[in-house]
């Protein structure tokens, strides 16, 4: 007599509302970042082009393949703060900062002897403004996901 093997089809939990919305909002930051990283690319290559055309494309093609890995790190960096994941956090802004910093080292390298010490000021004040700006919205968000949700019978 043979033997009788039944299977049973396992729901898959939907994703939870709190879930979906991080989903989101995660995707929308990152098609952001990389908008706001070919833009900056543009204004980048219109202005320093003259001094190093290969060196701008460079940069700008390194600056885009970074924007995703640093997009998402910022954005886990602050889901991961929290949901009280400290290590979770600590990898992921170290993929952050590594994304965030390389196309900078990379043009300050790759331009020492074509670009004028004026460039180098204005990239390096770039840089420092963009990552206050990237820090300030980190702390920004885990203080606003991190506020109790108003309940509905204090209205």
């Amino acid at each position: 007599m043979g033997t009788v093997v039944t299977t049973q089809t396992v729901p898959q939990a939907s994703p939870t509302p709190h879930a979906s919305r991080r989903q989101v909002l995660e995707l929308s930051w990152v098609i952001g970042v990389v908008v706001f990283v070919i833009i900056r690319f543009v204004i980048a290559y219109s202005t320093l082009a003259r001094y190093g055309r290969m060196t701008v494309i460079v940069f700008g093609v390194l600056d885009i393949a970074t924007a995703v890995p640093y997009a998402l790190g910022t954005a886990r960096v602050v889901t991961g703060l929290v949901d009280r994941r400290i290590g979770y956090a600590s990898r992921w802004a170290m993929i952050a900062c590594a994304s965030f910093v390389a196309p900078y080292v990379w043009l300050a390298w790759a331009g020492r002897e074509e670009f004028p010490a004026v460039a180098y000021v204005v990239i390096g004040v770039l840089a420092v403004l963009l990552g206050l700006n990237a820090l300030i919205g980190i702390v920004r968000n885990v203080r606003n996901e991190q506020r109790p949700e108003p309940r509905l019978d204090e209205a």
